[in-house]
């Protein structure tokens, strides 16, 4: 852990490349213990060639091979894949969300915070005959239409976030069933929510119905259908306003429900003229104006800013393993999670009121380099390629 130092003129703070790849290893460890008893190799060495992997956006044969004293990638994937096989999916989704939360700021779930739930798609390039449960179906990306899809839960607090849970949707399960489980684990936690942001891809009449059950309010992009009637019908006049509406369902109850239209001017700002209309479901109590409405759901953005992040820290592959696919994704956030505890934990100037956080010295990049260069100080780096032809050969 980063050290404070007292010293003549006040508190000395000082965090090391050394401390953040101890802090790293020491969580990892903490949740996964492999077995290296047959093995000439440590564990630490495993966990040094898969965060290498994450923080330069590598696969474990590429983290590999530029790691002298690493081990084969054979021995790497054989020690991780005996232990994601060990309890199942589930067991290994449990021990991942337990991961996720070990090192989290003092007080944070003392707090009631505003979150977002989300979904992230990974692509996946492998057949699939349609049985598989672990895939489903999306709109066209990275060349396929085929993904593993995550969904997290995040705390937003004062332009940071955490990620509190991390689950895995599948195809025979609904959306609201995803969503039950990440609020489910955020409350196991400790974690109290003050509001719950949700992207269009929730809205639907089970997840207004799930949502009506809970204590606390919800905002959902609402989803615009129809050509002239419908949800589009609303989107008209020149001032916001709240409706009550009843949307029918084939698949799912009618439900009834506040929306408000929120009418924006782009006043020449990305090319556009004119008004455009931001339609939101709001479930529960909520006093605010539009404009706040429209502020307030903007901070959901701050989720599609952790899976940018993510994608910056998650080591690939082309495996169809859908458990290693997973450790990666966590591994990932959890790499977030720990660069903004260290940086709310040393590196913030005291003053009366909020804590003024540094970020400007820590920046992610940094971060992955620390990382990058204390590993290759332990298993090795070569800096030169050796070929040695074979005598008798014809020059070229």
């Amino acid at each position: 852990m980063p050290r404070k130092k007292d010293t003549v003129n006040g508190t000395e703070k000082r965090v090391t490349a050394e401390e953040v790849h101890h802090l790293v290893s020491e969580v990892l460890q903490e949740y996964f213990e492999l077995d290296m008893s047959e093995s000439p190799y440590e564990a630490q060495d495993i966990w040094d060639v898969l965060v290498a992997a994450a923080v330069e956006k590598l696969s474990i044969e590429s983290s590999c091979k530029l790691l002298e004293n690493a081990p084969s990638p054979n021995v790497v994937r054989t020690q991780v894949k005996s232990y994601l096989n060990e309890g199942g999916l589930n067991e290994l989704e449990k021990r991942l969300n337990e991961m996720l939360v070990a090192r989290l700021p003092k007080k944070l779930l003392h707090r009631v915070l505003c979150c977002a739930a989300d979904i992230t798609e990974i692509p996946y390039h492998g057949q699939d005959d349609g049985t598989n449960d672990l895939i489903r179906r999306g709109k066209a990306k990275s060349g396929t239409t085929h993904f593993h899809c995550f969904g997290t839960l995040v705390a937003l607090h004062r332009n940071k976030r955490y990620t509190l849970a991390v689950t895995l949707f599948r195809k025979s399960e609904k959306i609201q069933d995803g969503l039950h489980r990440l609020v489910e684990r955020g409350q196991t936690v400790g974690l109290h929510i003050k509001r719950l942001y949700l992207d269009r891809g929730f809205d639907n009449n089970a997840v207004v119905a799930y949502l009506k059950k809970q204590t606390f309010p919800s905002i959902i992009a609402l989803t615009i259908r129809g050509k002239t009637g419908g949800t589009r019908g609303l989107c008209k006049g020149r001032k916001s306003r709240k409706v009550t509406y009843t949307r029918q369902s084939r698949t799912y109850d009618d439900q009834t429900f506040e929306i408000w239209i929120v009418c924006k001017y782009s006043k020449g700002r990305y090319r556009r003229k004119g008004v455009n209309y931001f339609g939101y479901v709001l479930i529960g109590k909520l006093k605010m104006s539009p404009r706040q409405i429209y502020d307030e759901y903007r901070q959901r953005f701050g989720i599609e800013s952790s899976y940018r992040l993510m994608n910056q820290v998650r080591a690939r592959t082309s495996s169809r393993s859908v458990g290693l696919r997973f450790l990666f994704v966590a591994i990932a956030l959890l790499l977030l999670n720990l660069w903004c505890y260290v940086k709310w934990q040393i590196l913030y100037l005291r003053q009366r009121g909020p804590r003024q956080v540094l970020h400007h010295l820590l920046p992610l990049a940094r971060w992955r380099l620390w990382l990058w260069e204390v590993i290759k100080q332990r298993l090795g780096f070569s800096l030169e390629i050796v070929l040695q032809e074979e005598v008798g050969l014809p020059a070229m």
